[in-house]
């Protein structure tokens, strides 16, 4: 089998187990209203929709919007939030430290200082997309969301025509 239908083969199981997971969610009254993505630092693929963002950053990222200075990024937005394993430091900050995300911020290895328009994400601006990668949890205000992902490929919906 060539690398590349082992690639799609994979990526349809994971589709599928995400919509298996979604409908579940949709459809069972008492279930949980995200997906756990497990383990965090594993390969998955996400679908969804691809958005430039335009941001408050530092320093307050928002707080202070007179003084915080306008950053912009790249991010997927998911119908069904998502969420990875998490253990807050205290009790009472879980919903700030392990909290789910419908957007995440797109990082892409190696091109750092592109800029933007550049960037693979450009050529899918607001189009559903599935986005390969690893999710993790954010550990500073600069990563933008809660869950954020370093990219490895970005590739239309299985069926789908890019123009």
């Amino acid at each position: 089998m060539t690398r590349h239908r082992q690639l799609a083969l994979k990526t349809s199981r994971i589709l599928i187990a995400a919509i298996v997971s979604a409908s579940a969610a949709l459809l069972t009254p008492h279930a949980s209203s995200q997906q756990v993505i497990k383990p965090e630092d594993a390969e998955v693929a996400i679908a969804g929709t691809i958005r430039l963002v335009h941001d408050f950053g530092p320093p307050g990222f928002g707080e202070d919007p007179k003084h915080d200075s306008h950053v912009s990024y790249w991010a997927i937005e998911v119908p069904v939030p998502v969420n990875t394993p998490c253990t807050p430091s205290k009790p009472e900050f879980e919903k700030d430290e392990c909290g789910s995300a419908k957007r995440m911020k797109l990082f892409f290895t190696g091109l750092e200082l592109t800029r933007l328009e550049n960037l693979p994400a450009a050529k899918w601006k607001d189009q559903k997309v599935i986005v390969h990668g690893k999710l993790h949890r954010a550990d500073t205000a600069g990563e933008m969301t809660p869950i954020y992902m370093d990219v490895t490929n970005i590739t239309a919906p299985t069926g789908a025509t890019t123009h």
